[in-house]
């Protein structure tokens, strides 16, 4: 089974795979997007490559945008 496929909103509203949440990110989601601990499992980061975007599992219009700082070098 592979990552989960939603549609990402800064991908051109196109389908993307979404990954887990790594330890910054989870901490940056906690700390600035207050997303809630309890729901923090919910949310992905869409994988493709330059892309910043987080969003609930369920709901693509529940999500934000990590600051450029998680964008690889070079995106």
């Amino acid at each position: 089974m592979g990552l989960p496929n939603r549609r990402c909103p800064n991908c051109g509203d196109t389908d993307q795979d979404f990954r887990p949440l790594d330890g910054a990110e989870r901490a940056y989601a906690l700390t600035l997007a207050q997303v809630c601990r309890a729901d923090l499992g919910k949310y992905r980061r869409c994988a493709r490559e330059g892309c910043v975007r987080v969003q609930s599992y369920f709901s693509w219009k529940s999500g934000f945008d990590l600051p450029d700082s998680f964008r690889p070098t070079g995106c």
